[in-house]
């Protein structure tokens, strides 16, 4: 059956990373879409011919007969269209971060088990080619137990909202609306990534923020994060606008090898020798990266349609969302905290 769906904002992600991949799913349909902004009208209009526009909330839901929406609004917006689509029965696809708060995640959690729908955010990271072979190298066991991780961010600048050159305009920027910097803006994937390959949670911290080229912008351009885990593997991220070039960087060492990923290849080495794959796209390259994006209408589907994995991505949403909040804490008080849980399971 296919599942019929609303986009509910349309702006840069939405329009070049979403739209294309849909496009491509033949078990979706967007019927329509709903944006504040009238002028997105004729974008609608153009990517998605028979598409409805709405410019209400209200009158998406009265007059649209959809299984799900795709929230795709700036942060602060989530967590409301989010419970607005969970008390009328829609399954919810949302960009990261779900939420900024644990607030607003234990409501969301509450209507997840009222409503009997799923919650899913969007981890496209995961679905790039390059991040896809670094999962499969340590699931493969090639590098042993993981000891040590690095994952470095370097951008020359703050990411785009809406469109190039409208920075006036950049959400991005106002810590009310994002909820923070480029931790916000990179910290989350780096989160579920790391985790998947330490294979566990963290369970301390310690985080650095600070601005050292945009000193005008009211969140930090540069952030480190130290996660530690209980069986005694370290991770350290790294995340700045104020670079000189475009770089992602991976590093994992593991007791039987080690990994290094310098954006556009991948070398392991380890007692049986070493090899490298080299990727027609660096990981730096883009921004919306739609053919990522295909991955993630597949992890939705599943969660939707399969009972077995109804849930992991929410549990894993949850876990980012914690250290996140973590993060600020442990930069408000200058030193390592432990990280406690949001839920309290009985």
């Amino acid at each position: 059956m296919v599942l019929k769906g609303a986009i509910i904002g349309f702006g840069h992600i939405a329009a070049n990373g979403h739209v294309p991949a849909y496009k491509n799913c033949s078990d979706v349909e967007i019927c329509a879409v709903c944006d504040s902004c009238v002028e997105r009208r004729s974008i609608n209009d153009r990517l998605l011919n028979g598409s409805r526009f709405y410019t209400s909330i209200q009158e998406l839901f009265e007059k649209e007969s959809i299984d799900f929406v795709d929230v795709a609004t700036p942060p602060a917006m989530h967590s409301g269209f989010i419970l607005e689509a969970l008390s009328r029965k829609k399954h919810v696809l949302c960009e990261k971060p779900l939420v900024l708060g644990s607030k607003e995640l234990v409501q969301i959690r509450e209507k997840i088990e009222e409503s009997h729908c799923q919650v899913v955010t969007v981890h496209n990271w995961r679905y790039s080619p390059i991040m896809q072979e670094i999962s499969r190298v340590v699931r493969g066991g090639r590098l042993g137990e993981p000891l040590e991780v690095e994952y470095l961010v370097t951008r020359v600048k703050p990411s785009i909202a809406v469109s190039e050159g409208d920075d006036e305009n950049n959400w991005r920027l106002d810590p009310k609306v994002a909820g923070g910097g480029i931790l916000v803006d990179h910290g989350w994937h780096a989160f579920y990534l790391v985790n998947e390959w330490v294979g566990e949670e963290p369970v301390a911290l310690e985080c650095r923020l600070e601005n050292r080229k945009f000193h005008q912008i009211p969140v930090e351009d540069t952030a480190e994060v130290l996660l530690f885990y209980a069986s005694g593997a370290r991770a350290r991220l790294f995340f700045t606008w104020a670079g000189k070039r475009r770089e992602n960087v991976v590093k994992i060492r593991g007791e039987l090898g080690s990994l290094i990923c310098p954006d556009r290849s991948i070398q392991v080495e380890n007692g049986s020798g070493s090899y490298s794959v080299k990727f027609e796209e660096a990981l730096s390259e883009g921004s919306h990266h739609p053919e990522w994006y295909s991955g993630v209408l597949e992890e939705f589907l599943r969660e939707v349609r399969q009972e077995s994995f109804a849930g992991r991505n929410f549990k894993e949403a949850a876990s980012c969302l914690n250290i996140l909040e973590h993060c600020k804490k442990a930069y408000k008080q200058g030193g390592r905290v432990d990280i406690l849980p949001i839920f309290q399971e009985n």
